[in-house]
């Protein structure tokens, strides 16, 4: 077996993450923005891609590790956040355990 297999299915199972975690990223403002204008607002109006920056991620992160969709009341957007970050966790899991089989590695 290529001793470089296990590394690059975990590669490739973070990319598809990261494309899993914008979608996901994207459920999240479409319900605020929808559901929620107010709090879309208060947070700075985030987007995955358009008006994405530093303060909006923040507010994002913030409103998924501090629960604040429990305020809301709304059943849908509490499941996504919910599922959002326990997504996050295990992303953050496997991303650690990537470093450091790379970092473990002999140099080739």
């Amino acid at each position: 077996m290529n001793p470089q297999a296990p590394f690059n299915v975990l590669f490739a199972v973070l990319f598809g993450m990261v494309v899993v975690w914008f979608v996901l990223i994207k459920l999240l403002c479409i319900r605020l923005e929808t559901a929620h204008p107010q709090k879309y607002e208060a947070m700075g109006r985030p987007s995955p891609f358009l008006r994405n920056n530093i303060a909006t991620g923040w507010a994002t992160m913030k409103f998924l590790f501090t629960r604040e969709h429990r305020t809301l009341n709304d059943p849908y957007l509490s499941k996504l956040s919910d599922a959002m970050l326990v997504f996050f966790a295990i992303y953050l899991v496997l991303f650690l355990w990537l470093s450091f089989f790379i970092s473990g590695s002999p140099a080739a």
